[in-house]
């Protein structure tokens, strides 16, 4: 009998550390770690340690990284073209030497500027005047040409780069000696409204001739602007009086012109004997010349 005693509690002891085998391979088989068989008395041991380190996921930096780099080379390389190899005339110029040799003042207020836009405009700046023009450029067998009727005409080469500055080379045809112009930025003199300024709610606003395309604007805060046939603007200051309007503008100088006023009507100002109409906020006439 103490044989067989010995027999079943083995065979349980058997049994047991097969159902803790069994165990720990099923607890490997749902998570990761390691099992570890100790051996005693009572027979085989399994163990499983669990691996607490965590999972590694799967990352979408590196793609994100990638676009990064690829964006900032293509900004470096813009940046690097823009800079040392822009030869394109669009830009804000100013006169430097003429044809014959004389050299022109780049700074200060009665400086010419020319601004040549992406959509072939050319705006011509001196002190608050601006007149706007158009021009085309060509490429004649590897010559470049920009053409505007209202400024200039001729070949012209382009050199330089943004941080010692661009230089714009303008060769006229029957001329010897090219015109030089250098990159600028426009600068417009500051012209300053008197302290004793009121405004005036009949003066105040817009006023046009339709039949010579003239529009003043007289703002509330002592500035004017005049838009002549669409092309030539005045900017400046004014002040006034029971007989006349006095604005103030700047070409090479400050210039101050007076103008003589008087109201017919609430719809129209006259203006050095001439009729300008009252504007709504739409560019439209409150009324039309027959019904001021």
């Amino acid at each position: 009998m103490e044989e067989n005693k010995d027999f079943f509690a083995e065979t349980e002891n058997t049994q047991t550390s097969a159902e803790t085998n069994n165990d720990a391979a099923e607890t490997s088989a749902n998570a990761q770690g390691n099992v570890t068989v100790y051996a005693d008395e009572d027979g085989p041991t399994a163990v499983f340690t669990e691996d607490t380190t965590p999972t590694k996921k799967k990352s979408i930096q590196t793609p994100i990284i990638i676009a990064a780099a690829i964006v900032v080379a293509f900004i470096a390389a813009f940046f690097v073209f823009t800079a040392f190899f822009n030869s394109s005339i669009v830009g804000t110029w100013v006169l430097v030497e003429d044809s014959n040799g004389a050299t022109h003042d780049e700074a200060g207020d009665g400086v010419t500027y020319y601004t040549l836009d992406k959509d072939g405009t050319i705006t011509v700046s001196v002190g608050t005047i601006t007149q706007k023009s158009t021009y085309t450029v060509t490429d004649k067998n590897g010559t470049k040409y920009v053409n505007s009727s209202n400024v200039f005409s001729g070949s012209y080469k382009i050199s330089g780069n943004v941080f010692t500055g661009r230089t714009f080379e303008l060769t006229v045809e029957g001329v010897e000696k090219p015109y030089i112009f250098k990159s600028a930025t426009v600068k417009k003199p500051v012209l300053k409204v008197p302290d004793t300024f009121k405004k005036n709610d009949k003066l105040t606003g817009k006023w046009n001739i339709p039949s010579y395309d003239i529009t003043y604007e007289f703002s509330a805060d002592g500035t004017f602007l005049a838009d002549m046939y669409g092309t030539i603007t005045y900017e400046g200051v004014y002040t006034y009086d029971n007989e006349k309007i006095t604005v103030t503008y700047y070409a090479d100088s400050e210039t101050t012109i007076d103008i003589p006023y008087a109201f017919d009507g609430n719809n129209t100002l006259v203006m050095n004997g001439m009729g300008y109409y009252k504007m709504n906020s739409d560019g439209s006439l409150v009324a039309t010349p027959d019904q001021a």
